[in-house]
């Protein structure tokens, strides 16, 4: 299963992203989850669509292996995290922000909500 364990916004797409990571004992394959915030129950579908980020390619996830979606531009590509799991690391392409104003960010499979929200935490300013 997966989970959202973290949010990171901040002032810049590259510096703004969603931790994702299996707790499941065996791999998952992320295709048909989907990252958004409570905007999903709204009826605008123009918000829902500038909010809502779906997996739609096969992507098998070790367990305890994590995802970073990064909002801004860059190469999807493995890594390491700093405490040696494996992370995939996905990126939105957008330009401009997206969590920065949600009260809290889920993560749905098709079909049911799955029990995985966070609340974002909101970037430190200096001074």
């Amino acid at each position: 299963m997966f989970r959202v364990i973290g949010v990171e916004t901040g002032d810049h797409p590259r510096r703004e992203f969603v931790v994702i990571r299996n707790q499941s004992l065996r791999y998952e394959n992320l295709r048909g989850w989907a990252v958004t915030d409570e905007s999903y129950f709204c009826a605008d579908p123009h918000t829902l669509a500038e909010r809502l980020y779906i997996f739609r390619n096969d992507l098998m996830v070790e367990p305890g292996a994590y995802i970073a979606l990064c909002t801004g531009v860059g190469e999807n590509h493995w890594a390491r995290a700093a405490d040696g799991r494996n992370v995939y690391v996905v990126y939105w392409g957008r330009e401009r922000c997206i969590w920065r104003d949600s009260q809290r960010v889920m993560l749905i499979q098709v079909a049911h909500v799955a029990p995985s929200t966070v609340m974002p935490q909101r970037a430190q300013t200096a001074g």
